[in-house]
C-alpha cells in the first residue's frame, strides 16, 4: 500500500480558507484538512475536493477490519482503525517520511468542509485510504482520504429536547468487520455498514430525558462493542456497557457507583448515589494479554456540593480495570476521593511497558485533571510513582498510596474559593502520547486558576444538577498553556 493512504495532521479552521470556499454559509465554516504523504516530493497544489469532478458514487474499497487487524493495529501504521490507533492508546507514529527538517515543506492536498458550526472534537478514522469522519451531532461520513471525495453520508435525527452540559459534540466511531459503530447525543448506539452508509441496528442505552447523553467513540474488544455514558451534570449514575456487534444485544453493564449492598457504596452518604455522577463520556484501553479495559470515570454529582454526598464515593474521578468477558471490575483506582472541583478521570489511559526503579512493569501513565501525573501498575491497579505536572494548589501532594493530602480550606464555598486547576482542569478531554524512541509521555497543559462555588440545590430529574459553579478573576491571557514532557 502506498504511503499517500497515510494521514499525518488533521486540523480544524473557522475562517474562510481559499476565494472559492469563502461563499459558504457562516453555519458551514469548519473545515477537516489533511495532509498526506507524497512519494517524491512533500508538496503538492492545494485544493478542494469539489474542484475534481465526482464519478459515480461507488462503494469505498477497504479490506475488512477484524479482531485480529486491531490487536495489530501497531503494524499498520499507515491506517489509524480506533479512537486512539491501537487499543495501548500510546498515539505513537512509526512512520517517519515528515521530520522537522521537511515539515515546512508540506502544503494542503485537500479540505473537506464539515457542513455544522458545532465543536469538532473528532478523530477520523483511516482505513486503507478511506476516512471515517463524525460531525455533531451524531453523524459520520466517509470520504476518500487521496481526494477529501464523499462516498456516503449518514445522518442521524436527534429529538430537539436533549439535555447536554458542554456542546453537541461526537468524537468518532469504532469499526469491526465492515461495520462502523456510533454513540448519538441522545443516548443511543447505532451501527452502521461501513460500505453503504445503511443503519443495521439501532438500541436506546439509556433515558436522554432523565439527563442521559452519548458523545464518544466505542472501543471494540474482541465481538463486543464497549461504550460508555455522558450526563454526569444531570444526577445521572454512570456505567460501562458491552454490546453484540452483530446484534446489539447487550451482554454485561458495570456501574461506576456500586449500588446498595455492593462493596464501595458506603462511600455515599444516605442515597447521594443514586445520583451520583460518575459519567464514562471518553474512550478507554485494552490490553489483550491481560484482557482487561481500562475506563476513566467522571465526577460526582452535584459537582461542587459535596456536602449532599459525604464519603469518597467510589468509582467517581477513577479508573476500572474491567474483565474483557464479563464487565467484572477486576480492581480501581481513584484519583480524587470526594471530588469537589469537578476533576473528572475520563483521561485517556496510555498503556506502556517501561523499567521503573529497575524493574520492568506493565505500566498505566494517566496525566489527570487534577493536576497530577499517576505512573500505576495496570496488572494489579497499584501506584508506583506521582507528581504535579501543571499548576494545583489544592493539594499538598500525593502520599505513597496516591491518595491526595489536601490542603484545608480549598473547597467551594458560597462566597466563592480561588483554587487551581480552574473547571476545565490542567489537561482534558483531549489525548496525551507516548514515545517510543524518547520514553516520555506528552501531554497538553493548563496553567490557571479559577474561583469556585457552591450552592444548595435539589435533584430533579432531567435537569442540571451541578451544586455550584466558577468563574475566572482574570482573562484567559493571563494563564499559561504548554505541551509538556514527562518521564513517567
Amino acid at each position: 500500500m502506498s504511503r499517500i493512504h497515510a494521514i499525518t495532521a488533521i486540523c480544524y479552521l473557522r475562517s474562510t480558507l481559499t476565494a472559492s470556499l469563502r461563499n459558504r454559509s457562516a453555519g458551514a465554516r469548519t473545515l477537516l484538512c489533511v495532509l498526506p504523504f507524497l512519494f517524491g516530493t512533500l508538496t503538492a497544489r492545494a485544493q478542494s475536493a469539489a474542484e475534481e469532478p465526482f464519478s459515480t458514487v461507488i462503494t469505498p474499497d477497504f479490506g475488512a477490519v477484524t479482531w485480529e487487524r486491531l490487536v495489530a493495529a501497531e503494524s499498520e501504521p499507515h491506517n489509524w482503525l480506533s479512537y486512539s490507533g491501537t487499543h495501548s492508546s500510546q498515539r505513537f507514529s512509526k512512520l517517519d517520511a515528515v521530520n522537522r527538517y521537511n515539515v515546512a515543506q508540506l502544503e494542503m492536498k485537500w479540505a473537506y468542509q464539515i457542513p455544522v458550526i458545532d465543536r469538532a472534537e473528532t478523530v477520523p478514522l483511516v482505513v486503507d485510504g478511506i476516512m471515517f469522519i463524525t460531525e455533531a451531532p451524531s453523524n459520520v461520513v466517509a470520504v476518500d482520504a487521496r481526494t477529501g471525495r464523499e462516498y456516503w453520508r449518514f445522518d442521524y435525527q436527534i429529538p430537539d429536547d436533549i439535555r447536554i452540559c458542554c456542546g453537541r459534540n461526537n468524537r468518532g466511531v469504532a469499526l469491526l468487520g465492515e461495520t462502523l459503530f456510533m454513540s448519538t447525543l441522545d443516548a443511543h448506539l447505532v451501527a452502521i455498514d461501513a460500505r453503504t452508509g445503511n443503519l443495521l441496528w439501532d438500541v436506546t442505552v439509556a433515558d436522554y430525558k432523565a439527563g442521559y447523553s452519548k458523545t464518544a467513540a466505542p472501543l471494540i474488544v474482541k465481538d463486543k462493542v464497549i461504550t460508555g455514558i455522558a450526563g454526569g451534570e444531570y444526577g445521572i449514575r454512570g456505567f460501562i456497557d458491552a454490546y453484540d456487534a452483530k446484534t446489539g444485544e447487550l451482554a454485561w453493564r458495570t456501574y461506576a457507583i456500586p449500588g446498595e449492598g455492593e462493596p464501595g457504596n458506603d462511600t455515599w452518604s444516605g442515597d447521594s448515589w443514586k445520583t451520583g455522577g460518575a459519567a464514562t463520556w471518553l474512550t478507554g484501553s485494552y490490553d489483550a494479554d491481560l484482557n482487561l479495559i481500562y475506563w476513566g470515570t467522571g465526577n460526582p454529582g452535584p459537582d461542587w456540593n459535596g456536602d449532599v454526598r459525604l464519603g469518597d464515593n467510589l468509582y467517581s474521578d477513577s479508573v476500572l480495570a474491567l474483565n474483557g468477558d464479563t464487565g467484572k471490575i477486576d480492581w480501581h483506582f481513584q484519583f480524587t476521593p470526594h471530588d469537589v472541583h469537578d476533576y473528572d478521570s475520563i483521561q485517556i489511559p496510555i498503556l506502556a511497558d517501561i523499567a521503573i526503579d529497575g524493574r520492568d512493569r506493565k505500566a498505566m501513565l494517566w496525566a489527570n485533571r487534577n493536576g497530577f501525573f499517576y505512573t500505576l501498575d495496570r496488572s494489579t491497579g497499584e501506584f508506583l510513582k506521582g507528581k504535579a505536572y501543571a499548576t494545583q494548589t489544592w493539594a499538598q501532594g500525593l502520599d505513597a498510596a496516591g491518595r491526595p493530602v489536601r490542603v484545608a480550606g480549598m473547597a467551594p464555598s458560597y462566597e466563592g474559593t480561588l483554587v487551581a486547576p480552574p473547571i476545565v482542569g490542567a489537561t482534558n478531554w483531549y489525548s496525551p502520547a507516548f514515545s517510543q524512541q524518547t520514553g516520555l509521555f506528552y501531554v497538553t497543559a493548563f496553567d490557571g486558576e479559577q474561583e469556585f462555588f457552591k450552592r444548595d440545590q435539589d435533584y430533579e430529574e432531567g435537569e442540571s444538577f451541578t451544586g455550584g459553579g466558577g468563574r475566572y478573576l482574570k482573562p484567559m491571557d493571563a494563564f499559561h498553556s504548554a505541551i509538556r514532557a514527562i518521564d513517567p
